[in-house]
């Protein structure tokens, strides 16, 4: 009998959830060496704030446009040719930003980016979603989120480090292509994983019209909800090493370090704790831990402050964000999963989007320590949202326990 209880352990471990995850972590050293420079680099430029703001958040913008494409090209085509092809347009993206360094140049290129985040998030998210048993599902996408939290702890610095070790070489310029070049070199590694996934073959009987694939009223909550911590969450992503900057602090790249890795363990932790618990003694909780960590950074007037805010942050934000991508994977069925992903990463995009650009206005007229501080406003909002959907989402879970 023993032997029938181990044989019928369940594990989150098989080979496409590994090399989703390792393709998944390469994205995120990529996306965090460049993305908290891009604000300096569109400054260096020549643009002004409102512009730098609308710079950064562009391609999330662009991202956001395409979702309506997006979703049906994820549910129609084999998720691993697409995810090989979206990695090698990454890459090509990032030599773009290396090798032309004008404003012109920069928005063709993001807009290409932006093409390419409208797929690889939720084409990730949706592998790793299918890859992983039922009953271990926030456990799973709790670990699953530890290789971009390794990635966020280091890429940064990395990032700062190229851009200062180019500058004093050649230049300013020059050290801004280092920082492209890395970020190409991660995104064109990360096709070797890709390539490992398994084939898929793409079942279209019951898919419907091509225009029901791009988004689910059933994942509505969850992307409320995500949508308004990512937009507290980008005022840190895009605007923490400027407002190092302006207040005398120097380099402030630990403080995504700090944040990283607290939340290696944070994200494991608050899967196990979700599943045991429930959805909303985790969920609220947290949020609202993640909103008090803008008080304190943005009042920070030492690099240990920032750091202890850097921590409040993990804590609350890493457990928050795995328990609402459970949330919106078990809102629909398996064959619609990807949809539900699409639906949630309309959120993602557009707190990415607009987050940078309220911090550009907030800029326009206040300092940097405002536009950080300022962020625990959509973070409460975001608490608010889940108490209105949260019935709802319960309603849904009993159904779909009924018929699967």
């Amino acid at each position: 009998m023993g032997n029938d209880l181990r044989e019928k352990k369940v594990s989150i471990w098989n080979k496409d959830f590994i090399c989703v995850m390792i393709a998944n972590t390469f994205l995120a050293a990529s996306h965090n060496a460049v993305n908290p420079l891009v604000s300096s680099y569109a400054t260096m430029l020549g643009a002004g704030a409102q512009l730098m703001g609308f710079l950064t958040g562009m391609f999330f913008g662009v991202s956001l446009a395409m979702r309506p494409f997006a979703g049906p090209v994820t549910t129609r085509f084999d998720n691993r040719w697409l995810m090989i092809f979206v990695y090698a347009l990454g890459g090509i993206v990032n030599i773009g930003y290396a090798f032309f360094h004008n404003i012109t140049a920069f928005i063709i290129f993001r807009v290409f980016h932006g093409i390419q985040y409208s797929l690889i998030g939720s084409l990730c998210f949706t592998i790793a979603g299918n890859s992983l048993p039922k009953e271990k599902m926030a456990s799973g996408l709790g670990v699953f989120g530890v290789g971009s939290a390794i990635a966020t702890a280091i890429a940064p610095s990395i990032g700062i480090a190229l851009r200062n070790l180019g500058t004093q070489l050649r230049g300013e310029d020059f050290g801004y292509t280092l920082v492209f070049l890395f970020g190409a070199c991660i995104l064109l590694l990360a096709i070797i994983p890709s390539f490992l996934l398994s084939p898929q073959k793409r079942d279209l009987t019951n898919a419907g019209k091509w225009y029901t694939q791009i988004a689910t009223k059933h994942a509505l909550g969850p992307t409320v909800v995500i949508f308004l911590l990512i937009t507290a969450y980008s005022l840190f992503s895009v605007y923490m090493v400027p407002f190092g900057e302006e207040n005398g602090m120097g380099d402030v790249g630990r403080f995504f370090t700090v944040l990283a890795l607290v939340m290696l363990l944070t994200r494991p932790l608050s899967g196990p704790l979700t599943d045991k618990l429930g959805l909303r003694k985790v969920l609220l909780p947290a949020i609202l831990i993640f909103a008090s960590s803008f008080i304190i950074t943005g009042s920070a007037q030492t690099k240990a402050i920032i750091f202890l805010g850097a921590v409040i942050a993990a804590i609350g934000y890493g457990a928050a964000n795995p328990a609402v991508q459970s949330m919106c994977v078990q809102c629909e069925t398996p064959a619609r999963r990807a949809v539900a992903s699409n639906t949630l990463y309309i959120g993602i995009d557009l707190g990415y989007f607009i987050g940078p650009i309220i911090g550009g206005y907030v800029k326009e007229y206040a300092t940097y320590r405002q536009v950080i501080t300022v962020g625990y406003i959509p973070a409460l909002m975001g608490a608010a949202a889940f108490l209105i959907f949260y019935g709802s989402y319960r309603r849904r879970q009993e159904y779909l326990n009924s018929i699967l």
